[in-house]
C-alpha cells in the first residue's frame, strides 16, 4: 500500500462516521485536551488557595503607611542626598497621602548630619518625589511557636479599629509594669515592690536603631572652604583655647583626617566632639565665599532627640500645584485579592520656583508635624561612636570617653597588651552592677587593639551599660559593663553638666585620647540611642516636659524654641527649669497584654497615647481611633515582621532601579 493510501485511510478512520459519531482518537484527543485545561485550572486554583492559606497562616506582606517606626521602616517618603554634604536621608511624606487629594506637599527637609534646609526640585529630579512606604514580609507563624520577644518588631490589630493593622516594636511584656523616665523604659513585676530595673537593649538592636549625629566621610565643600571649624577639637585639661602641641585636624571635601605626631606633648591628648553646625547666616557667608574661621570651635550645644524623617518643610499643596496629586486605585499583581494605592504627579505651578528654598513660600512653611525646626527639645545622653584608629609602634595608651550628666565613662586600652578596662568617673570610680559580693570597679577584656595596629573602634554607653566593638566584633568583658546611673545621679541631679575652662563635660560628650607615638584617626561617626518620649496624652504634643510646672519656675512663658535655645547655652543649663519637669509615665500590664511602641517617638501614636487621649477628648465618635487602653492584647497579635523584601525603586538612572540597599532584615 501507498504512502497515500495509508494516510487517505488514516484520516479516514479519524473522522466521524455518517452519523456524527467521534473516532476513538478524536476521543482520546479531546479527553487529552480538556484533563490538559481542568489540569491548568486546578493548578491556578491550588495556587490561589495555597496563596490563600500562606497567607493566613505563614507569612504576609504589608506596605507601611506611617512613618511611626522611622528609621527602622520608611512610611510614604523622600530619599534625598544632602546638597552639601552629600549624606543621604530620609524625610517623611505620608501627610501628602491621608487623603483622595493631595493637601498638603512636603518641599524641604533637613540634613541631619550638616543640618542643611534641603528644597526639593520636584521638577528636574524624578527621584525627589514621594515614594510609597517599604513592602515588607510578616511572619504569621512565628508566635504560634514561640513567644513574642522584647524588642521584636510586631504587626497587630489596633484594639480601637481590629480591621486596622498597625506595625510597632514590643517593648511591654505580659505581667510588667513600664515605666518610661528621661528617654528610657524600664520594668518591674506588676503589682510589686521591687524597684525599678532599666531595659538594656541587645547590642545588635543598639545598633540598627540609632540615630546618626555626625559623620566625617560627608563633608560640606562651602564649610571646608570658608574653614569652619570641624566638630572634633583637639583638648586639653583646663585650656580655653586649641592647643597647638596635639592633634592637628584636616579637613577634605571628602572626609575628615586626625593626626598626633610624636612630638606631641608627652600627656594623654584628646580629641573631643563638639555639637554644632552653622547657622543660616554662617551658611550665606560660607556661599558668599566668606571665612568663618572665626567661629568658635569649643562652641557646642547638647545632642537631642532631632528626627531628620520628622524635619520635612511642608506647604498647602494650592500654593505648589495647578493640580494636586490624587489618589488612584489598582489590583495588586502580587495580592490580587486587595487593593493598593498610588498618587498621580499632579500638574506644578509656574509661580513654583523648584529647587529653591522654602522661603519662597513666606509664612506658609511649616516645619514638620511638631512646628520644630533644626532641632530636637529633649536631650540625650545615650551616645555611640566610632571612629578607625592607627597607632605607631611606640603608642601607649588608647581612652575612649563618653560623658552623660558629668559622669565620665572611660575605656581605656592598654597597646603593649591590648588590655581594655572600663571604668566610670566622678569624683571618684563607681560601679558596675556586680554578680558577686566583690565590688565591680574596673570589668576588663583582652583584644587585639595594640600599638601599631590599625582597628576600628566602637564605644557605646545606652541603657546604663558600656560596651564596647573592635572591628564590628562585640567584646566580651570577664564581669557585667552594666549600671544603675540612678545611684550616682538623683532624679533632680540628672542633668548636663558643664565646667568652663576645667571640662566641657556634656558640652563635649566624646572624646578619643592617645598617649605616646603617632597616630592617625579617620571615620569618625557619633550616633545617639532611642529617646522615648513619657507621654499619655499626645493631644498637647509629644513632649516630655511639664510646660505648667516650666512656666511657674521660668516665672512667665516657656516655648518650646526657648529650650532649644537654652540647649545652645552650657552656662544655663543647671539653672533651667526644664529637668525638674521631664515626666514620668507609668503603664500596668496583665497576663496576655502587650506594649508597643513606635520606633519614630515624636510621631508615633502608640500604646502610650490610646487610653489617656480617649479619655481626655471623651468623644465617642473617635472610638475608631483610639483603644481604650494601653495594650494589645495577645488575640490581636498577627505576627512578626521579618524583612523589608521590596523598598521603592528608584527613577533614576532607569526607572524601576531596584534600591538594594533599602532590602534588609528587620532588627
Amino acid at each position: 500500500m501507498s504512502r497515500k493510501n495509508t494516510t487517505e485511510s488514516s484520516s479516514a478512520t479519524d473522522a466521524k462516521d455518517a452519523k456524527g459519531h467521534r473516532s476513538p482518537a478524536q476521543v482520546r484527543a479531546e479527553t487529552f485536551r480538556t484533563a490538559a485545561q481542568r489540569e491548568t485550572v486546578e493548578a491556578f486554583v491550588v495556587a490561589f488557595i495555597l496563596a490563600l492559606l500562606f497567607r493566613a497562616f505563614l507569612a504576609e506582606a504589608f506596605v507601611i503607611p506611617t512613618g511611626s517606626m522611622a528609621p527602622t521602616l520608611m512610611g510614604a517618603h523622600k530619599d534625598m542626598f544632602c546638597d552639601r554634604c552629600g549624606a543621604p536621608f530620609q524625610v517623611g511624606a505620608s501627610l501628602e497621602r491621608r487623603g483622595p487629594v493631595t493637601e498638603n506637599a512636603v518641599v524641604a527637609g533637613i540634613c541631619p548630619n550638616c543640618r542643611h534646609i534641603n528644597p526639593m526640585d520636584l521638577a528636574n529630579i524624578a527621584d525627589h518625589g514621594t515614594f510609597n512606604g517599604d513592602r515588607i514580609l510578616v511572619s504569621k507563624f512565628a508566635y504560634t511557636i514561640s513567644e513574642p520577644k522584647r524588642w521584636d518588631v510586631i504587626v497587630f490589630k489596633f484594639p480601637g479599629n481590629p480591621k486596622q493593622n498597625y506595625i510597632k516594636r514590643l517593648v511591654g511584656l505580659p505581667g510588667e509594669t513600664l515605666t518610661l523616665h528621661h528617654g528610657d523604659a524600664f520594668t518591674r513585676p506588676t503589682g510589686s515592690n521591687d524597684p525599678d530595673k532599666i531595659l538594656h537593649k541587645p547590642a545588635e538592636k543598639i545598633l540598627s536603631m540609632r540615630h546618626l549625629v555626625h559623620d566625617t566621610d560627608y563633608q560640606s565643600e562651602v564649610l571646608v572652604k570658608s574653614k569652619y571649624p570641624s566638630r572634633w577639637q583637639p583638648w586639653s585639661e583646663n585650656a580655653t583655647s586649641v592647643p597647638q602641641d596635639s592633634w592637628q585636624v584636616n579637613q577634605s571635601t571628602d572626609s575628615m583626617t586626625a593626626t598626633l605626631g610624636s612630638d606631641a606633648a608627652d600627656r594623654v591628648n584628646w580629641l573631643r566632639y563638639y555639637h554644632r553646625w552653622p547657622n543660616e547666616q554662617q551658611w550665606e557667608r560660607a556661599d558668599k565665599g566668606l571665612s568663618l574661621a572665626d567661629v568658635d570651635p569649643y562652641s557646642s550645644r547638647l545632642i537631642t532627640d532631632f528626627y531628620s524623617y520628622d524635619s520635612y518643610i511642608h506647604v498647602p499643596a494650592d500654593v505648589l500645584y495647578d493640580e494636586k496629586p490624587s489618589a488612584i486605585q489598582r489590583r495588586s499583581l502580587s495580592r490580587p485579592w486587595s487593593m493598593l494605592t498610588s498618587y498621580s504627579q499632579g500638574v506644578l505651578s509656574n509661580s513654583f520656583q523648584s529647587g529653591v528654598g522654602p522661603e519662597q513660600f513666606k509664612q506658609r512653611a511649616m516645619f514638620g508635624n511638631q512646628g520644630l525646626s533644626r532641632d530636637g527639645i529633649h536631650w540625650v545622653g545615650d551616645l555611640i561612636f566610632e571612629a578607625e584608629v592607627e597607632t605607631s609602634t611606640d603608642s601607649k595608651e588608647l581612652l575612649l570617653e563618653i560623658v552623660e550628666a558629668g559622669i565620665r565613662h572611660q575605656c581605656q586600652i592598654d597597646l603593649t597588651s591590648g588590655t581594655a578596662a572600663l571604668t566610670i568617673l566622678d569624683d571618684k570610680p563607681l560601679p558596675f552592677d556586680s554578680e558577686t559580693e566583690r565590688l565591680n570597679l574596673h570589668p576588663t577584656a583582652q583584644t587585639i587593639v595594640k600599638a601599631g595596629s590599625r582597628v576600628s573602634v566602637r564605644m557605646s554607653n545606652c541603657d546604663d551599660q558600656i560596651l564596647l566593638w573592635v572591628n564590628d566584633e562585640l567584646v566580651a568583658f570577664d564581669a557585667p559593663t552594666t549600671f544603675d546611673a540612678r545611684k550616682f545621679r538623683s532624679d533632680d541631679e540628672a542633668y548636663p553638666r558643664y565646667i568652663a575652662a576645667v571640662h566641657p563635660m556634656d558640652a563635649s560628650p566624646l572624646g578619643i585620647g592617645v598617649r605616646g607615638g603617632d597616630s592617625t584617626i579617620h571615620h569618625l561617626r557619633v550616633d545617639r540611642d532611642k529617646y522615648y518620649i513619657a507621654t499619655a496624652d499626645s493631644s498637647e504634643g509629644m513632649s516630655d516636659y511639664d510646660m505648667r510646672q516650666v512656666w511657674q519656675a521660668a516665672g512667665g512663658a516657656v516655648t518650646d524654641f526657648d529650650i532649644q535655645d537654652m540647649m545652645g547655652q552650657p552656662e544655663t543649663w543647671a539653672e533651667s527649669p526644664v529637668w525638674k519637669a521631664r515626666r514620668e509615665v507609668t503603664f500596668e500590664l496583665e497576663e496576655d497584654q502587650f506594649f508597643p511602641m513606635g520606633d519614630n517617638s515624636p510621631e508615633s501614636l502608640d500604646a502610650r497615647c490610646w487610653a489617656g487621649t480617649k479619655v481626655r477628648f471623651g468623644m465617642p465618635e473617635d472610638a475608631d481611633k483610639w483603644s481604650d487602653a494601653s495594650y494589645v492584647p495577645r488575640d490581636l497579635l498577627v505576627g512578626k515582621a521579618l524583612l523589608v523584601f521590596w523598598p521603592h525603586s528608584w527613577n533614576s538612572p532607569v526607572p524601576f532601579t531596584p534600591n538594594f540597599r533599602r532590602m534588609k532584615l528587620i532588627r
